[in-house]
C-alpha cells in the first residue's frame, strides 16, 4: 500500500459528519487545518465512495478519488480487501477511511456535495465575468456552429457605452471575454469599451475567442495592450485544406491559413496565452491529431501555447463511442499534456459560467443573458443593459440551471465537471455534455500507471 496523494482533509471531514449549518461552513473551512482532522471510527458500516476511479496494471491497482483528491496504490490482496470491505490489515482500512476511498454508509455523497455546493457557490466566485458580444456577424460559416440561424447584427455605439458605464458602476473585480460572431469584425467597439474602462482607471484582464482570420501584427502589438488581452482562443479543425472546408469563409482564402499561423507565432512571442481548440467529430479525428503534431513541431518551444481536443456535441457526426474519444484525446495529450492541477483542485461549485452567479453575457442588442450558447435566442434573458444601474442589481434565476442528469449523479468524474455543459446536458447523446476533465484525468492516471 502506497498513499500517493493524501485527501483534502477539510473537504473529507465535511463528508464524515452531520451536515453543518450554512452559516458555519465558511468559518469551518477557513479555520480548518490538517492537524485538526480527527479520524472517524472504522467499526461503523462502510461503503465505497462513488467517486473512486479504479485502474489496474498487472497486480497493481490504483484508486483515485475525484472528490477528495486522494490516490492510493494497492497490491492484489489489498485490493481484494478493499473490494469486499473485509479488511485484515488495520493500517489499510485506516488509510482507506482517512483518504475517503470508503465512507460511512450513512453518508450520501451526491446529496452532501450538492448541499455544500449551493452554500459555497453563493459565497465564492465573487469575481465577476462578462462575455461581451460586439457583433453576431461572422466571416466564416463553420459547419458545426451552434449560432447557425442567429440574426447577424452589430452592437451600436450607444449600447457599447451603456455596457461600459454599468461595468464601471458595478465596482467589482472582473474580467472580460470578447465573443461573437467574430468579435474582430467590430474592433472599433472593442476599442470604445476598452478606452472607457481605461479612462475610469478600471483594472481588469480580458481574452478573446476568435477564428483568428482577422488578426494582424499591428492589432496584436498596438491594440491588444489597450484591450488587456491575456489569452486568445482559436479553433483549428484540420490542416489547410480541411480547415478551409470546415470554416467556409466568406472571403478570399488564399494565404489565410499560413497568415493565421504567422499571427499565432506573433501572439506567442508577445507572451499572450494561445489556446488552440480542436473541434472533433467522427470525420476529422485523425486530421486533428495531425494538426496537433504540426503545431507541436512548429510552436513546441513556446510555453504560452496549449492545444486541446473538444468533441462537437449534438449532431449526427458527433463521436459517441467512448473508447474512440479516449484514444483520440490521448494522442493529442501525448503532445500537449493536460495540467496536473485537474487532479488537485478542490471540487467544483460551478460547472460553467451559466451556473456562476456573477457571470453574464451581454448580447449585441444589450440583452443580458445567462449563457453564451443563448446568443441571439434570448431563452436565458434576464433584462436589458438599460434596465440596471449595476450588475449587482440582478441575479440569475434558478430556472436557467437544468437538473443533473441521472447518469451524472453517480459518475466518478462528477466532482470535476458537475455534469458538464449545462446547455447540452439535455442532449440525447450520452456523452455530449461531458467536459474534457474526464479525459484529462483518464490520461494522467494512465500515465502514472506506466511508471
Amino acid at each position: 500500500m502506497i498513499v500517493m496523494m493524501k485527501a483534502h482533509k477539510a473537504v473529507l471531514s465535511l463528508f464524515q459528519q452531520e451536515k453543518l449549518e450554512a452559516e458555519s461552513v465558511l468559518c469551518y473551512l477557513d479555520s480548518f487545518s490538517d492537524e485538526l482532522y480527527v479520524p472517524i471510527r472504522v467499526d461503523v458500516p462502510m461503503k465505497h465512495s462513488i467517486y473512486n476511479i479504479v485502474k489496474s496494471r498487472g497486480k497493481t491497482y490504483l484508486i483515485f478519488n475525484t472528490l477528495f483528491n486522494s490516490m492510493i496504490a494497492l497490491s492484489k490482496s489489498e485490493y481484494e480487501q478493499y473490494e469486499t470491505l473485509e479488511f485484515s490489515e488495520l493500517d489499510l482500512v485506516g488509510a482507506m477511511v482517512d483518504n475517503g476511498f470508503i465512507i460511512p454508509c450513512s453518508v450520501y455523497e451526491y446529496e452532501y456535495y450538492m448541499y455544500y455546493k449551493e452554500i459555497l457557490s453563493s459565497k465564492w466566485n465573487n469575481h465577476s465575468h462578462y462575455t461581451i458580444v460586439p457583433t453576431t456577424k461572422c466571416n466564416a460559416r463553420c459547419i458545426y456552429c451552434y449560432e447557425d440561424g442567429v440574426i447577424q447584427q452589430n452592437m451600436t455605439e450607444e449600447i457599447a457605452d451603456a455596457i461600459a458605464d454599468v461595468i464601471i458602476r458595478t465596482n467589482k473585480e472582473f474580467d472580460i471575454t470578447w465573443f461573437g460572431g467574430e468579435p474582430l469584425i467590430k474592433v472599433d467597439l472593442i476599442d470604445q469599451i476598452s478606452q472607457k474602462l481605461c479612462l475610469a482607471d478600471v483594472v481588469y484582464s480580458s481574452g478573446i475567442i476568435t477564428n483568428g482570420s482577422l488578426l494582424t501584427e499591428d492589432m496584436i502589438v498596438n491594440k491588444f495592450p489597450l484591450w488587456n488581452i491575456k489569452w486568445v482562443q482559436i479553433t483549428i479543425d484540420g490542416l489547410e485544406q480541411e480547415y478551409l472546408r470546415r470554416k467556409c469563409y466568406c472571403c478570399d482564402t488564399s494565404g489565410l491559413f499560413e497568415n493565421l499561423l504567422k499571427n499565432i507565432e506573433i501572439l506567442l512571442r508577445n507572451e499572450i496565452h494561445v489556446s488552440i481548440r480542436l473541434n472533433i467529430d467522427k470525420n476529422n479525428m485523425d486530421e486533428c491529431v495531425n494538426v496537433a503534431e504540426y503545431l507541436y513541431n512548429r510552436f513546441g518551444e513556446f510555453s504560452y501555447l496549449n492545444v486541446y481536443p473538444a468533441f462537437i456535441a449534438g449532431n449526427k457526426d458527433s463521436v459517441s463511442d467512448e473508447n474512440e474519444r479516449i484514444l483520440c484525446s490521448c494522442r493529442i495529450y501525448d503532445l500537449f499534456p493536460p495540467n496536473e492541477n485537474v487532479m488537485t483542485e478542490i471540487p467544483k461549485v460551478n460547472s460553467c459560467y451559466l451556473q456562476q452567479k456573477n457571470a453574464f453575457v451581454i448580447d449585441y442588442d444589450g440583452s443580458i443573458l445567462c449563457c453564451e450558447r443563448d446568443i441571439g435566442r434570448r431563452n436565458t434573458r434576464i433584462c436589458s443593459i438599460y434596465d440596471i444601474c449595476s450588475f449587482e442589481d440582478i441575479t440569475k434565476p434558478c430556472s436557467t440551471i437544468p437538473d443533473t442528469r441521472l447518469q451524472c449523479k453517480n459518475c466518478a468524474y462528477f466532482p470535476r465537471c458537475l455534469g458538464g455543459c449545462s446547455a447540452e446536458n439535455s442532449s440525447l447523446c450520452k456523452y455530449d455534455s461531458c467536459f474534457m476533465e474526464k479525459y484529462k484525468i483518464e490520461y494522467l492516471i494512465n500515465r502514472i500507471m506506466k511508471f
